[in-house]
């Protein structure tokens, strides 16, 4: 497979082959570091969550949520897709860390200045004038995000996996707490910006010492231009991608108002934070191995099938969980007066691995450089996900059909990866059809075994929550049992990763 890469390789010496199972052993290390942070910060995120459901209203939150989805765009820009430049490069230099970062503090000032001047058109945009002030706040955040990704994806790629999810976890804390005692005093929405502006200072202050300490070979001169060819192909990517999901969002705030897009957007962040922690900590594991392969010249042939097992498996089964148990959870999580978000839980993750499946799909293509590719199913998903939206929101006017329109695009973005990988000879499509399957049956049973014990009484939410969770307990037995005959089980002992 051809390689295009801007940025020269530095003069040294090839290193020697790993051993074979080196590069899965030194990805199940680094997934097991990001899904430990992704998990604590899910806990966190899930703690304040909660907290900011009793003392931020619908409305409120409504426009916090248009207010960070209209500066979507700004994001990619600013990041200038520099973190996944980073991830996938197959020789990372003391000089190409050095440009992105100039190249992101730069882009970064740029969509500052850009999100002030912004801010009224994004109220008129989507008709709701009290987010203006909200979105020039909003603007502060680009000042450091852009640099802390490249610092925190610079770690990632030299295998130092435990240092950037210790500062992204750390950092994520610091904006947190700071975001309560703000939201406290009544600046509310505006102690929700806070902490998302916090964040990526903190994560910056921490990932930038620890990355200056890595030893890196110096490499020959990288120039800001021969890095956003790269990069910057990956942010229009980024952004195209993030317009599409962020289509629904936009569609419930314009035509069903901002008490609706309040709703939804709870909704959507619940599922979001598994969803999160799914394809962020899968995507940050497998990308540096696979960019190791591929700059060896060496073939991602199966590799799709590998990430595509496991993604099927640990998706459906976080899915199937929340779609058993979301209702409740939720409820017991925002309080009263959230119950219309309690449904949407529900539709987004029986739906939500179709949207992680072409997500891994992505990651896969960006490794192998396929930037053409990448834009004709992102482009696709945006055409799939604008019919569905269409007939959901100016058809029915549905929440229910609207939180199904994104996923099931994406269902049909990953079949068309799955096409052209079995033209290319990347993939056979064939051999995931059993591990869809059967992990599809595992996720099934535990989400119908939650929602029978969730509906088998007539309770508060914490008991209903403690019933369903019970419910999924003898399905859990049922399949370590059968484990055997479970696809990622199996794929897991044949490299040496499990014993049998």
């Amino acid at each position: 497979m051809a390689r295009t890469d801007a940025v020269p390789a530095p003069s040294a010496a090839a290193p020697a082959a790993p051993p074979a199972n080196a590069g899965a052993r030194a990805t199940l290390s680094a997934l097991a570091w990001n899904y430990s942070a992704a998990v604590a910060g899910a806990l966190l995120q899930l703690c304040y969550t909660g907290f900011t459901a009793r003392v931020v209203a619908p409305r409120e939150f409504g426009a916090y949520a248009a207010a960070a989805a209209a500066l979507t765009v700004f994001g990619y820009v600013a990041g200038a897709g520099l973190s996944t430049y980073l991830l996938r490069a197959e020789v990372l230099t003391r000089g190409l860390v050095r440009t992105a970062y100039r190249a992101a503090f730069a882009s970064g000032a740029l969509c500052f200045v850009a999100t002030m001047l912004f801010a009224p058109t994004a109220a008129t945009l989507w008709g709701m004038p009290e987010i203006e002030p909200v979105v020039q706040l909003f603007g502060c955040y680009f000042l450091t995000q852009p640099a802390s990704l490249v610092a925190t994806a610079g770690l990632r790629r030299m295998g130092r996996a435990r240092a950037a999810a210790l500062a992204e976890t750390g950092a994520q804390f610091a904006g947190m707490a700071a975001g309560a005692v703000l939201l406290t005093a009544g600046w509310s929405p505006y102690g929700l910006v806070a902490a998302s502006c916090l964040t990526p200072t903190v994560t910056l202050l921490v990932a930038a010492p620890l990355m200056a300490r890595c030893v890196l070979p110096t490499g020959d001169r990288v120039t800001i231009p021969a890095v956003l060819g790269v990069s910057g192909a990956f942010a229009l990517y980024g952004i195209l991608q993030m317009v599409t999901m962020d289509a629904a969002l936009w569609a419930v705030a314009r035509h069903l108002g901002p008490d609706a897009a309040g709703q939804f957007s709870r909704a959507l962040l619940a599922v979001s934070l598994p969803a999160s922690l799914l394809a962020q900590a899968l995507r940050r594991a497998v990308m540096p191995a696979m960019a190791e392969v591929n700059g060896g010249g060496g073939s991602l042939r199966g590799v799709p099938t590998d990430v595509l097992n496991l993604g099927s498996a640990l998706g459906c089964v976080s899915f199937g969980v929340l779609a058993g148990v979301g209702q409740p959870a939720l409820r017991l999580l925002l309080g009263p007066g959230w119950g219309a978000a309690g449904i949407l839980v529900t539709v987004f993750a029986v739906c939500w691995p179709l949207m992680l499946l072409c997500q891994l799909g992505y990651a896969v293509d960006e490794v192998a450089k396929e930037l053409l590719v990448l834009f004709r199913v992102q482009l696709l998903v945006l055409a799939a996900t604008s019919v569905l939206l269409t007939a959901a929101v100016a058809g029915t006017g549905s929440l229910v059909l609207t939180a199904a329109a994104s996923p099931l695009a994406a269902g049909v973005g990953h079949v068309a990866q799955l096409v052209r990988w079995r033209r290319v000879g990347l993939c056979a499509p064939a051999t995931l059809v059993r591990p869809y399957l059967v992990h599809a049956a595992l996720g099934t049973a535990l989400g119908v075994a939650g929602w029978v014990g969730v509906h088998s009484i007539d309770a508060g939410a914490e008991l209903r929550l403690l019933t369903g969770l019970l419910a999924m307990v003898p399905v859990g037995l049922a399949a370590y049992a059968v484990r055997r005959w479970i696809p990622v089980y199996e794929a897991a002992v044949a490299r040496g990763l499990v014993r049998r």
